[in-house]
C-alpha cells in the first residue's frame, strides 16, 4: 500500500509541475521507467531529493515517515507557487489603477490593453491552479494523517542539532583531558645471512667477513646457514603532552643490536657493535639483550637581556657538518631513523641563541660512559656511542678516544640564498696516548644557491692534536673541499674536488672509497647525475678518482678510481625494485699492487601500510688483491651477503 501510494502520488503531482530547470534524473531511475517523467520533474522542482547517497530506490516501499516527508515538501511546494500567483495578481492590479488614474497624461491605451492582456493570461493560470484543488485538498488531508510523522522528523532534526553541539562539547572537554604522556616508537628485526664462495670470505662495504663459521666451524668459509645472525630491537618514545612550560621527551631501546659476542671456540662478533664505530674485520653475531637510553632531555625556553635563548639538558643529539661534527651511519645494511639520524649523542646541554639572520650554538657534555644495561666489562662492549677520532681509525686506529667536548657553532644567514657556518670544537680524553690529551677542530663552510639551479657549498676544517693547551701536531692534518650542483628539473648533477691531509681526524662523515671509512691522505675529483625517467623509475651514477697527498697512509703513487650505479624502479604502490653495483680499483707503481673490488646488489622493497615495510636485500662481493696490500686483508675476498628487515612505527 506505501509503495503504490508513493509511486502514484509522484506520478500525479509531477504531472501538474512541469518545471523550468532541467536536471538528472536519480541514477536508479531508468529511462524506461513507467514514472521517470514524473520523478524527473519533481527532483527539478527541489520537491524529492532522494537518499544520502543521491539514490531514490523507487522499489524500496517507504515507511509513514519518508512519505510523510515527501507530501509535505510537496504541499508546501503549491503554497508556494499559489501565494505567489496572487501576489502577481495583486501587483498587475495595482498597475492597472495607476494607468487609468493617469492615463491623461502617462500612457495610451494600448499600454492599459498590454496589462489588461497580462492580467487575463495570469487568470487563467489561476484557473489552472484552481483545478488542482482536489489534489491541494488531498494533500492538506495526507499532511493531517501525517502530523505525528511530520513531528517527529522535525524533532529529530532539531535532536540532531543538540546531538552535534554535544559531541563537540565532548571533544572539547577530551582534548583538554588529554594523557600527560605520549607514547609511540618502532619495532625492527633484522635477518643477515652471509655466505662465502670458492672457500673465500666475503666482504662487506664496512669491510666485515660473510660466511664466516661460529663455534667448532670458527674461522672457516661456510654457507648461510652456519652464518645466520636474527637481530631484534623496540624502542619506546615517551614525550610530555604539554602545551606550555618545560617540554621533554624519552627513548627507551631494548635489543641485540649493541655488544659484542664470545662464543665456543674463541669466536667474536657482533651485529652492530655500538652506535658510531664501523665494525671493520668483525664477524656478524648476536649478542645478549640490552637496554639503554637513547635519549632523555628537557627543553627549557627562557630569555636573557630580552634575548630568546633555547636551552636543552639532559641525554641530547646534535650535529653540525660532516667534515666537523656528525656521526657516521655505521649500519649500512640496517635502516633506523635513531641509528641513521647524524647526530652525536651525549649527557650534556645545548644552548641556542638566534639574532635574527644570526644563530649561536653552544654544546657540551660526556662523551664516555653512556653505557648500556651491562654497565661491566669492557669499554668498547658497554659504550653506546664511542668518539674515536684520529686519521680513519677504524682501520688504522684512534688516536684519541673522547670523553668530554666543548663546541660552539655559529651561523650567519646569507638571505634567503644561503648561510655560512663557523665552528670550534674541544675534544678532551681522560687518557693520554701518544703524548696526546685532546684535539680542537676548527674551520668554517658556505652553502649558496647562486640561482634557483645552481648551488654550491664550500669549506675548510682543521684538526690540531694536543696534550693540555700546547700543539703536538698542527700540520698535514686539515681538509678543504668545493662542490657544484645543477638542478635541470628530472636531472640533477653535481660535482667537486677534495684535499684531505693524511692526519686529518674530526669526528664527521665524510663518505668512504670501497671499504674505508672517512678516507685521508687523499685528494681528486668527484661527481655524479641523477635522473628521473618518470615518476618511477630513477637512475644514478657517482664516481671519483683520487690519488695520495704525500703518502703517510697511502703509497705515494697511490691512484684510486671508484664508479657506482643504482636504478630504483617503483612497481606498484607498495612494491620497489632496486639494482645497482660499486667498482673500486687501486692502482701503484711502487710494490706492483693493483687491488680491486665489486659489489653487485638487488633490493626489494614491500610497504606493507603507511607504518610498515619489510626490506629484502641481497650483495654479492668480489675483491682481489695483491699481496702485502694492508688493512688487515691479504687474501681474496668472495661471497654475499642476504639481509630482510621488518620495521614496525606505532
Amino acid at each position: 500500500m506505501n509503495r503504490m501510494l508513493k509511486i502514484a502520488f509522484g506520478a500525479v503531482l509531477g504531472t501538474a509541475l512541469m518545471g523550468g530547470a532541467v536536471a538528472q534524473n536519480f541514477p536508479d531511475v531508468p529511462e524506461y521507467h513507467w514514472a521517470y517523467e514524473a520523478l524527473l520533474n519533481m527532483k527539478n522542482e527541489g520537491i524529492l531529493v532522494g537518499y544520502p547517497d543521491g539514490l531514490y530506490r523507487p522499489g524500496r516501499p517507504a515507511n509513514r515517515a519518508e512519505l510523510a516527508a515527501a507530501v509535505n515538501s510537496a504541499y508546501e511546494k503549491l503554497k508556494g507557487m499559489i501565494n505567489g500567483l496572487q501576489n502577481q495578481v495583486d501587483t498587475l492590479n495595482r498597475k492597472i489603477g495607476d494607468v487609468e488614474s493617469g492615463l491623461a497624461n502617462k500612457a495610451d491605451k494600448s499600454e492599459l490593453a498590454a496589462l489588461r492582456d497580462a492580467l487575463n493570461a495570469l487568470r487563467a493560470e489561476v484557473e489552472t491552479i484552481k483545478g488542482w484543488r482536489r489534489i491541494i485538498d488531498d494533500l492538506q488531508r495526507l499532511v493531517n494523517e501525517f502530523q505525528a510523522e511530520l513531528r517527529e522528523i522535525r524533532g529529530d532534526v532539531d535532536g540532531m542539532k543538540s546531538d552535534l553541539v554535544d559531541i563537540k562539547r565532548r571533544l572539547d572537554a577530551l582534548e583538554k583531558r588529554k594523557p600527560a604522556v605520549d607514547i609511540h616508537g618502532d619495532v625492527n628485526l633484522i635477518m643477515l645471512a652471509g655466505h662465502s664462495t670458492d672457500d673465500l670470505f666475503g666482504i662487506t662495504v664496512d669491510g666485515r667477513p660473510t660466511g664466516f663459521g661460529r663455534g667448532d666451524y670458527s674461522g672457516l668459509p661456510v654457507g648461510m646457514t652456519r652464518d645466520l645472525t636474527i637481530g631484534h630491537e623496540a624502542a619506546f618514545r615517551f614525550s610530555g603532552t604539554n602545551d606550555t612550560g618545560p617540554q621533554w621527551h624519552a627513548t627507551l631501546v631494548v635489543g641485540n643490536l649493541l655488544g659484542y659476542n664470545f662464543g665456543k671456540g674463541g669466536s667474536f662478533g657482533t651485529i652492530f657493535g655500538n652506535q658510531s664505530g664501523v665494525q671493520f674485520g668483525v664477524p656478524f653475531a648476536e649478542s645478549s639483550t640490552k637496554v639503554y637510553f637513547q635519549d632523555f632531555a628537557v627543553n627549557l625556553g627562557t630569555s636573557l637581556f630580552g634575548q630568546g635563548i633555547d636551552l636543552t639538558l639532559g641525554r641530547v643529539g646534535y650535529q653540525t657538518s660532516g667534515w666537523f661534527f656528525a656521526r657516521q651511519d655505521n649500519t649500512p645494511y640496517f635502516h633506523n631513523e635513531r641509528w641513521d639520524d647524524g647526530n652525536w649523542y651525549f649527557d650534556g646541554a645545548i644552548i641556542g641563541f638566534n639574532w635574527g639572520t644570526v644563530g649561536l650554538d653552544v654544546f657540551a657534555g660526556r662523551q664516555s660512559g653512556r653505557l648500556d644495561s651491562d654497565g661491566f666489562g669492557s669499554i668498547l662492549a658497554t659504550e653506546v656511542w664511542p668518539m674515536m677520532v684520529g686519521p680513519m681509525p677504524s682501520v688504522v686506529g684512534p688516536l684519541l678516544m673522547v670523553d668530554q667536548h666543548l663546541g660552539a657553532n655559529l651561523t650567519f644567514g646569507l638571505g634567503d640564498r644561503g648561510d655560512v657556518m663557523l665552528n670550534y670544537i674541544m675534544l678532551d680524553s681522560n687518557w693520554t696516548s701518544g703524548g696526546i690529551n685532546r684535539m680542537t677542530v676548527f674551520g668554517g663552510e658556505v652553502n649558496f644557491n647562486i640561482t634557483d639551479n645552481i648551488a654550491i657549498n664550500g669549506g675548510y676544517s682543521q684538526t690540531n692534536y694536543q696534550y693540555n693547551t700546547s700543539n703536538v701536531l698542527d700540520e698535514d692534518n686539515f681538509a678543504w673541499w668545493a662542490n657544484v650542483s645543477f638542478n635541470f628539473g628530472r636531472a640533477n648533477i653535481h660535482a667537486g674536488y677534495r684535499h684531505v691531509e693524511p692526519f686529518f681526524g674530526a669526528p664527521g662523515d665524510w663518505g668512504r672509497t670501497a671499504f674505508l671509512w672517512n678516507p685521508t691522505d687523499l685528494k681528486g675529483f668527484h661527481g655524479g647525475v641523477s635522473f628521473d625517467v618518470n615518476d618511477r623509475f630513477n637512475l644514478a651514477v657517482d664516481g671519483y678518482f683520487y690519488e695520495a697527498v704525500d703518502g703517510a697512509i697511502f703509497v705515494s703513487d697511490l691512484e684510486v678510481l671508484g664508479i657506482k650505479g643504482e636504478l630504483n624502479y617503483q612497481i606498484s604502490d607498495t612494491w620497489g625494485l632496486m639494482l645497482g653495483g660499486e667498482y673500486v680499483k687501486w692502482d701503484t707503481t711502487i710494490g706492483g699492487t693493483n687491488p680491486k673490488v665489486f659489489w653487485g646488489r638487488v633490493g626489494l622493497n614491500w610497504a606493507m601500510d603507511s607504518n610498515s615495510q619489510l626490506k629484502f636485500f641481497y650483495e654479492l662481493s668480489d675483491l682481489d688483491i695483491d699481496a702485502g696490500f694492508g688493512f688487515g686483508i691479504s687474501s681474496d675476498r668472495k661471497g654475499g651477503l642476504f639481509t630482510a628487515q621488518w620495521s614496525r612505527k606505532y
